[in-house]
């Protein structure tokens, strides 16, 4: 666990492998999306941000 970069009083366990630093829930998102990363299939951070836009994509298209 480590500290939001955004937030440093909040502890979270969400950590970019590439970039070494933690994120929390409100502030996840991947700060390269578009640039390969080694860490990518199995990055959390990557994939909640993925479900979050995927599913606001389906509230907009109902």
């Amino acid at each position: 666990m480590g500290k939001c970069k955004n937030h440093p009083e909040v502890e979270t366990s969400y950590c970019c492998m590439k970039h070494n630093y933690y994120l929390c829930e409100q502030c996840i998102a991947c700060n390269d999306p578009e640039i390969y990363c080694k860490f990518r299939s199995s990055c959390a951070i990557y994939f909640l941000e993925k479900e979050a836009r995927r599913k606001k994509e389906q509230k907009a298209g109902s």
